[in-house]
């Protein structure tokens, strides 16, 4: 049998999922929490396994893919938020008022960022990995 098509969402927070493919008299499915292929013909069940070992491939694939949405999404978020932080401290220096303390705590922001950075455009496995300092996905 083949790999069970993609889920229809593209919603990075979507738990595992169980996919259908319908024509008009038959019904796959491949039930991804149970790990179970069920095919269905005019509505009797005909046949119901576990999934092969290409399908519980696919099915791990297709998770981490949605994990790494999910961090590829928090990532542009935290982006936007360390724009504002970066401004804040780039308006310090324009008024004259930023301390040496502003530039070293800024010194380990940008590190931060430039690490978020990084693993959004890599990519791939970089994307599996959180922040150190948070445990978060972000970077």
């Amino acid at each position: 049998m083949t790999s069970p098509p993609p889920p229809d969402s593209q919603d990075p927070a979507v738990p595992p999922f169980t996919t259908e493919v319908r024509d008009s008299s038959t019904l796959q499915q491949w039930d991804v929490p149970s790990r179970t292929y069920r095919r269905y013909e005019c509505g009797d069940l005909v046949e119901e396994r576990p999934f092969t070992t290409q399908e519980n491939a696919s099915a791990d694939q297709q998770i981490a893919d949605t994990a790494r949405r999910a961090t590829q999404a928090a990532l542009l978020q935290q982006a936007r938020t360390d724009l504002a932080t970066n401004q804040a401290y780039l308006d310090l220096t324009a008024t004259g008022t930023a301390t040496t303390d502003d530039a070293v705590a800024q010194v380990a922001e940008l590190t931060r960022q430039a690490q978020g950075f990084i693993r959004l455009t890599v990519g791939a496995d970089l994307l599996d990995q959180t922040d150190p300092s948070t445990g978060a996905p972000g970077g």
